[in-house]
Protein backbone atom coordinates (compact mmCIF):
# COMPACT_ATOMS: atom_id res chain seq x y z
CA UNK A 1 0.00 0.00 0.00
CA UNK A 2 1.45 4.04 -0.70
CA UNK A 3 0.53 5.86 1.89
CA UNK A 4 2.58 8.81 -0.08
CA UNK A 5 0.19 9.13 -2.47
CA UNK A 6 -2.55 8.94 -0.46
CA UNK A 7 -1.06 12.26 1.71
CA UNK A 8 -0.32 13.68 -1.43
CA UNK A 9 -3.64 13.74 -2.99
CA UNK A 10 -4.95 14.70 0.74
CA UNK A 11 -3.08 17.62 1.05
CA UNK A 12 -3.49 19.10 -3.02
CA UNK A 13 -7.76 18.95 -1.57
CA UNK A 14 -6.58 20.91 1.70
CA UNK A 15 -4.26 23.10 1.22
CA UNK A 16 -6.33 25.59 -1.33
CA UNK A 17 -9.08 25.50 1.45
CA UNK A 18 -6.22 26.35 4.19
CA UNK A 19 -5.53 29.06 1.96
CA UNK A 20 -8.94 30.51 1.58
CA UNK A 21 -9.00 30.38 5.50
CA UNK A 22 -6.36 31.94 5.84
CA UNK A 23 -6.64 34.96 3.58
CA UNK A 24 -10.45 35.52 4.80
CA UNK A 25 -8.96 35.40 8.73
CA UNK A 26 -6.91 38.50 7.65
CA UNK A 27 -9.06 39.98 5.13
CA UNK A 28 -11.81 40.15 8.07
CA UNK A 29 -9.26 41.56 10.92
CA UNK A 30 -8.54 44.04 8.25
CA UNK A 31 -12.23 45.14 8.06
CA UNK A 32 -12.82 45.42 11.64
CA UNK A 33 -10.05 47.51 11.61
CA UNK A 34 -11.26 49.66 9.06
CA UNK A 35 -15.24 49.66 10.78
CA UNK A 36 -13.68 50.53 13.85
CA UNK A 37 -12.37 53.76 12.34
CA UNK A 38 -15.66 54.52 10.48
CA UNK A 39 -17.06 54.51 13.76
CA UNK A 40 -14.64 56.67 15.33
CA UNK A 41 -14.62 59.00 12.78
CA UNK A 42 -18.96 59.00 12.79
CA UNK A 43 -18.79 59.62 16.73
CA UNK A 44 -16.33 62.29 15.91
CA UNK A 45 -18.77 63.74 13.72
CA UNK A 46 -21.20 63.94 16.04
CA UNK A 47 -19.21 65.44 19.05
CA UNK A 48 -18.52 68.50 16.55
CA UNK A 49 -22.62 69.12 15.49
CA UNK A 50 -23.02 68.67 19.73
CA UNK A 51 -20.01 71.22 20.78
CA UNK A 52 -18.83 73.37 17.72
CA UNK A 53 -20.47 75.99 15.91
CA UNK A 54 -19.55 74.41 12.22
CA UNK A 55 -21.72 73.59 9.51
CA UNK A 56 -21.97 70.68 7.44
CA UNK A 57 -19.84 71.74 5.07
CA UNK A 58 -17.29 72.04 7.62
CA UNK A 59 -17.71 69.18 9.48
CA UNK A 60 -18.09 66.67 6.32
CA UNK A 61 -14.32 67.88 5.25
CA UNK A 62 -13.36 67.74 8.80
CA UNK A 63 -14.33 63.72 8.93
CA UNK A 64 -12.82 62.87 5.55
CA UNK A 65 -9.46 64.69 6.58
CA UNK A 66 -9.55 62.82 9.82
CA UNK A 67 -10.15 59.53 8.12
CA UNK A 68 -7.48 60.26 4.74
CA UNK A 69 -5.54 63.05 5.59
CA UNK A 70 -1.59 62.87 4.99
CA UNK A 71 -0.61 64.33 7.72
CA UNK A 72 -2.47 62.31 10.50
CA UNK A 73 -0.91 59.30 12.40
CA UNK A 74 -1.46 56.13 11.88
CA UNK A 75 -3.71 53.97 9.71
CA UNK A 76 -5.33 55.87 6.63
CA UNK A 77 -7.65 54.85 4.38
CA UNK A 78 -8.18 55.54 0.60
CA UNK A 79 -9.76 58.62 -0.08
CA UNK A 80 -11.30 56.96 -3.80
CA UNK A 81 -12.75 54.30 -1.37
CA UNK A 82 -14.65 56.92 0.45
CA UNK A 83 -18.51 56.59 -1.37
CA UNK A 84 -20.09 59.31 0.77
CA UNK A 85 -20.28 61.40 4.32
CA UNK A 86 -23.39 62.62 5.00
CA UNK A 87 -23.98 65.32 7.69
CA UNK A 88 -27.25 65.89 8.87
CA UNK A 89 -27.86 68.74 11.10
CA UNK A 90 -31.03 68.67 13.27
CA UNK A 91 -30.41 71.64 16.12
CA UNK A 92 -33.53 71.44 18.68
CA UNK A 93 -35.35 75.24 18.86
CA UNK A 94 -33.93 77.63 21.22
CA UNK A 95 -36.79 78.11 23.91
CA UNK A 96 -37.21 80.39 27.06
CA UNK A 97 -39.06 78.78 30.04
CA UNK A 98 -40.26 80.74 32.89
CA UNK A 99 -41.76 79.13 36.15
CA UNK A 100 -45.20 80.66 35.34
CA UNK A 101 -44.95 78.69 32.07
CA UNK A 102 -44.50 75.34 34.20
CA UNK A 103 -48.09 75.98 36.32
CA UNK A 104 -50.28 77.55 33.31
CA UNK A 105 -49.15 74.21 31.07
CA UNK A 106 -50.39 71.87 34.52
CA UNK A 107 -53.50 74.27 34.74
CA UNK A 108 -55.37 73.21 32.19
CA UNK A 109 -54.45 69.33 30.70
CA UNK A 110 -55.29 70.08 27.50
CA UNK A 111 -52.40 72.70 27.32
CA UNK A 112 -50.52 69.87 28.91
CA UNK A 113 -51.02 67.45 25.93
CA UNK A 114 -50.49 70.19 22.97
CA UNK A 115 -47.37 70.76 25.13
CA UNK A 116 -46.18 67.29 25.04
CA UNK A 117 -47.30 65.92 21.53
CA UNK A 118 -45.86 69.12 20.32
CA UNK A 119 -42.34 67.95 21.34
CA UNK A 120 -40.23 66.72 19.15
CA UNK A 121 -36.63 66.43 18.17
CA UNK A 122 -34.91 64.88 15.28
CA UNK A 123 -31.33 63.68 16.02
CA UNK A 124 -28.58 64.93 13.76
CA UNK A 125 -26.81 62.70 11.91
CA UNK A 126 -23.47 61.38 10.19
CA UNK A 127 -23.52 58.81 8.18
CA UNK A 128 -20.07 57.49 6.23
CA UNK A 129 -20.06 54.39 3.29
CA UNK A 130 -16.68 53.62 2.75
CA UNK A 131 -16.66 50.74 -0.44
CA UNK A 132 -13.82 48.21 0.89
CA UNK A 133 -12.31 46.03 -1.91
CA UNK A 134 -12.67 42.11 -2.03
CA UNK A 135 -9.64 39.94 -2.12
CA UNK A 136 -9.06 38.44 -5.67
CA UNK A 137 -10.15 35.15 -4.48
CA UNK A 138 -13.50 36.46 -3.32
CA UNK A 139 -14.02 38.23 -6.37
CA UNK A 140 -14.94 34.92 -8.03
CA UNK A 141 -18.40 35.47 -6.49
CA UNK A 142 -18.98 38.36 -9.09
CA UNK A 143 -18.41 41.59 -6.19
CA UNK A 144 -15.48 43.60 -6.31
CA UNK A 145 -16.41 45.20 -3.52
CA UNK A 146 -18.09 45.25 -0.14
CA UNK A 147 -19.71 48.40 1.43
CA UNK A 148 -19.27 49.33 5.09
CA UNK A 149 -21.89 51.42 5.96
CA UNK A 150 -21.56 53.45 9.67
CA UNK A 151 -24.22 55.65 11.10
CA UNK A 152 -24.33 57.91 14.44
CA UNK A 153 -26.83 60.05 15.92
CA UNK A 154 -27.10 62.99 18.50
CA UNK A 155 -29.04 65.17 19.58
CA UNK A 156 -27.82 68.54 19.58
CA UNK A 157 -29.05 71.56 20.52
CA UNK A 158 -30.80 70.12 23.28
CA UNK A 159 -28.39 70.59 26.34
CA UNK A 160 -27.74 73.43 28.43
CA UNK A 161 -28.89 76.86 26.74
CA UNK A 162 -25.20 78.90 27.23
CA UNK A 163 -23.66 76.20 25.15
CA UNK A 164 -25.96 77.32 22.47
CA UNK A 165 -23.96 78.62 19.18
CA UNK A 166 -24.99 79.94 15.96
CA UNK A 167 -24.11 78.09 13.35
CA UNK A 168 -21.88 79.33 10.69
CA UNK A 169 -23.93 79.32 7.22
CA UNK A 170 -20.66 79.86 4.84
Amino acid sequence: MNNKGQAFTEAVFILPIVFIMIVAVFWFGKICLTWQQLVSAARYGTDMIANTPLNQKEIKKDIENYLTHRFIKGRLLDKKQLKEIIVEINDAPVTKFDISDFFNIFSDTGNLLKSVTNFSIKPSTVRIVYSYPLPKIFQLSGKENFDLVVEEKVLSGSGCPNKIHARKTR
